[in-house]
């Protein structure tokens, strides 16, 4: 079988659906303990894991090849087969918002269409994302699931320093440090929220279920990641059936300039 943009041979070794228009919620609270368990969630070697027998690279200009820049304040990158369409999408301010959330985490948006009848497998949880600037470091991607239970143990851990310590230190300054917390909650809650329901999970698409769309996260910590250079440059990878799809991009874009977004409405 032959795919538009194929090229043969390579092999990974160290490397670990309906599209939505949501934006990763971001909030101003870091913990160092959540730095230091997001290392622990990424890894780096998949040693022993079959690899996908053909390698599939997007290429601007090529045969099925596309990309476009869209209102939305996101870059589309899209592959098209024989056997399914696949579109990148990512947020063309992303690295700024990568160190306002709880933890340092970078989100693609990532679409399948399948034209086949036969179940085609996807498989997110072993997706993959090169730091191509930074000695070329490969992050697997994060389980959804440990994301969850880190801000659960954050909020649990926030809502303790505040209620046990902060208020007997200080409790003239209740009605403040409450109002605080409160908000603090709000932005834990909404980014759980968007991370249960969004996250793209591995499944197999045929010909009653052709679409998926859903994002796919990854951290951003590591002892070779340094501070973002412009432009920055990645490669994602994710096996799609029998292929390994890369897609490499680029933030901000090429030509991207700082973007002011019209607000709904207008």
């Amino acid at each position: 079988m032959v795919f538009g943009c194929v090229t043969y041979g390579w092999v990974v070794a160290d490397v670990f659906g309906c599209e939505c228009t949501c934006i990763l919620y971001t909030v101003g609270v870091q913990f160092t303990r959540s730095i230091l368990v997001v290392l622990a969630l990424s890894t780096t070697a998949l040693a022993g894991t079959p690899q996908p027998a053909a390698s599939l690279r997007w290429a601007e200009g090529s045969p099925g090849c596309t990309v476009r820049r869209s209102e939305d304040g996101r870059t589309y990158y899209n592959l098209a087969t024989t056997e399914f369409d696949l579109t990148l999408a990512v947020d063309n301010q992303e690295l700024e918002k990568v160190h306002h959330r709880a933890v340092p985490i970078l989100g693609i948006l990532v679409s399948l269409t399948y034209k086949g009848n036969r179940a085609l497998l996807l498989q997110p949880s072993q997706s993959t994302l090169e730091f191509s600037k930074h000695f070329q470091v490969v992050q697997r991607s994060l389980d959804p699931n440990n994301i969850l239970q880190l801000l659960q143990q954050d909020i649990d851990e926030l809502t303790d320093e505040v209620t046990h310590h902060e208020l007997r230190k200080h409790p003239e300054l209740k009605d403040a440090k409450e109002a605080e917390l409160q908000q603090r909650l709000k932005d834990y809650t909404e980014m759980m929220d968007f991370l249960s329901t969004s996250t793209l999970r591995d499944g197999a698409l045929d010909a009653s279920k052709a679409g998926a769309s859903g994002w796919v996260f990854f951290s951003t910590q590591s002892r070779w990641i340094g501070p973002w250079r412009r432009p920055e440059q990645f490669v994602f990878t994710i096996p799609v059936g029998k292929a390994l799809v890369e897609m490499p991009f680029e933030l901000p874009p090429k030509g991207g300039k700082i973007e002011l977004r019209p607000r709904a409405g207008q």
